[in-house]
């Protein structure tokens, strides 16, 4: 595998336009976003290309502010990385003593101008790069807590069709599971919905050998800074 040579920054003012626009609502949201939480997430940069992405928002539980969630997320918010976990958080009643720092959108090997993620930029852990340089933010930003959707552990084509980072990149850096979809019992909602050939035929491997969909399910994924949390 061929190492590349990365840099990790803030995705500021300075360097948006080099950042693949997909997922953020509009430029006038952006420049909102940068004043209320002074970043919009992180990117990969290899010179001055943009390979990668991580899109952040700060929110507040049990209730948030929609206002410059992009319009698909406020049309559906389970169709938006960072809306089941808004959800599932209210649902199970986590409340926290300050803002939470909410992962959105993952977008690795997505340059400028594409809809679809390069090849060559894939397996170079730049999502656990970019996961990195956001807890080490939150941490040192006042954040009480990170949340995040974490995706399919075996059904590995639903993760860069979400935008996520599979659950055990999570857990493996100090985050916690508060909830499971459909508590890993039923088939989630994207299944059917989504009805992507290449998930299916994953799907179809799992249930082949285990009984239900524990593994299949995406979780909700707490950092909490403070260990103030309430259920």
């Amino acid at each position: 595998m061929e190492k590349i040579e990365y840099t990790i920054c803030p995705i500021t003012i300075e360097n948006l336009d080099s950042v693949n626009q997909d997922c953020w609502q509009s430029r006038e949201a952006q420049l909102t976003l940068l004043k209320q939480q002074e970043i919009l997430g992180f990117g990969a940069w290899v010179g001055s290309i943009c390979i990668g992405s991580l899109h952040c928002y700060r929110v507040t539980l049990p209730v948030w502010d929609d206002t410059l969630f992009p319009e698909y997320g406020r049309k559906k918010l389970t169709d938006w990385p960072l809306g089941w976990p808004l959800i599932a958080a209210k649902e199970k009643n986590l409340l926290f003593q300050g803002p939470v720092w909410g992962h959105s959108c993952f977008h690795v090997g997505r340059l400028l101008d594409t809809h679809h993620s390069t090849s060559e930029y894939i397996g170079k852990g730049i999502g656990k790069a970019l996961l990195i340089a956001s807890i080490n933010w939150a941490k040192t930003h006042e954040y009480s807590a990170i949340i995040a959707i974490g995706g399919s552990k075996t059904v590995f084509e639903y993760n860069p069709v979400m935008g996520c980072l599979p659950w055990t990149s999570y857990l493996n850096n100090g985050f916690s599971v508060k909830a499971i979809e459909e508590e890993g019992k039923n088939p989630p909602w994207w299944i059917k919905e989504w009805d992507n050939k290449i998930i299916n035929e994953q799907i179809d491997d799992v249930l082949a050998v285990e009984d239900d969909y524990n593994s299949i399910c995406a979780r909700l994924m707490v950092l909490d800074f403070d260990n103030t949390q309430s259920e």
